[in-house]
């Protein structure tokens, strides 16, 4: 059976996995069980069955949350709870990868069915394993909350695997917080604030220190039988990036062609999960600007001509436009 797109409306997630995760951690500090529950359709009940929720369940779930706990650490505790909750499948097969850049692959693969809420994109150069975390699904008000989560669990995730933590530094695209504490005891002290894109960082000799649990025959076997399990490939937003990235060109209606939809319901799709198309084209050019002005530190004439521009001009007020700096800014940060 073909893995479909998952969209807000999907129900594709186990009511027992993030929303009993989050529920339980904000009745564990005081918060009201019926104010959680008000106007997302969950019941207490479903904790504790197979019952699937849709992603806009979730969400609504999570505002509430946030608007009942005003702890600042709320989304780092929910990362490290989810890894607990996850699978035992899954788990198992991620300790038996060889390394984390194949663990990386396999939850890339498999991120729609158990975490479409958060996505990453991968790009490497010589020294470094870049990941950049991407709102998957239409977070908006929830993005703080659920991409510190994802960077907690990754973190977690290492610690299971490796036996330690990974010696990985973080990107914000902010301002340092006033918890700033929170931020150093669940992710390390490699912190830096005002960039561009919230990415992360791993050395190369970092991603391919074997797992203490490595186990590759095992790691393929699960693997094989969770991906004919799949049900969800991707969501929309992460299916039309991957679109976009491997043909630039693309136009809406090309890409709504491909995925089976008339324009006007792809349009309708992508307003329901708090975005357009031209801001997931904005967002994928921002992260190509930073690649090769950033990362690849190549000069303006030729990041233009990689991205498609024939005009320099119109190249530099694009990138200031997407990050807020000028491309030789860029390249220095």
């Amino acid at each position: 059976m073909k893995a479909a797109c998952l969209n807000t409306k999907t129900r594709a997630f186990a009511a027992s996995g993030v929303a009993e995760s989050l529920f339980s951690l904000a009745v564990a500090r005081g918060a009201d069980k019926h104010k959680l529950l008000h106007g997302t359709g969950i019941f207490i009940d479903d904790f504790y069955s197979e019952r699937k929720l849709s992603a806009k369940q979730v969400l609504r779930l999570c505002e509430n949350a946030q608007q009942e706990i005003k702890t600042a650490d709320l989304g780092f505790q929910l990362g490290h709870a989810m890894v607990n909750k996850l699978d035992n499948d899954v788990l198992t097969m991620l300790k038996s990868a060889k390394n984390f850049t194949l663990c990386l692959r396999l939850l890339g693969v498999l991120n729609a069915q158990y975490f479409g809420l958060v996505s990453a994109h991968q790009f490497s150069d010589n020294t470094y394993q870049y990941l950049v975390l991407q709102d998957a699904i239409g977070l908006e008000k929830n993005a703080t909350l659920m991409l510190e989560a994802a960077l907690a669990g990754l973190v977690a995730l290492s610690k299971l695997c490796l036996g330690r933590r990974l010696k990985c530094t973080f990107l914000f695209p902010y301002k340092p917080p006033k918890h700033i504490y929170d931020y150093e005891a669940n992710l390390g002290y490699r912190l830096h604030f005002s960039q561009a894109l919230l990415i992360i960082k791993v050395p190369h000799q970092e991603s391919i220190l074997h797992f203490k649990e490595a186990n590759l025959p095992l790691q393929r076997y699960i693997f094989k039988n969770l991906l004919n399990q799949r049900v969800h490939q991707a969501t929309v937003i992460d299916k039309i990036r991957s679109q976009l990235r491997a043909k630039p060109q693309l136009s809406l209606p090309m890409v709504a062609q491909y995925l089976n939809l008339s324009t006007a319901t792809l349009k309708r799709t992508l307003k329901e999960h708090g975005t357009n198309f031209q801001k997931i084209e904005d967002e994928l050019r921002c992260q190509q600007a930073l690649y090769y002005l950033h990362i690849q530190k190549l000069k303006n004439e030729q990041s233009a001509h990689k991205m498609q521009f024939a005009d320099v001009n119109n190249f530099r007020r694009m990138v200031k436009r997407l990050t807020g700096r000028t491309p030789s800014e860029l390249r220095g940060v």
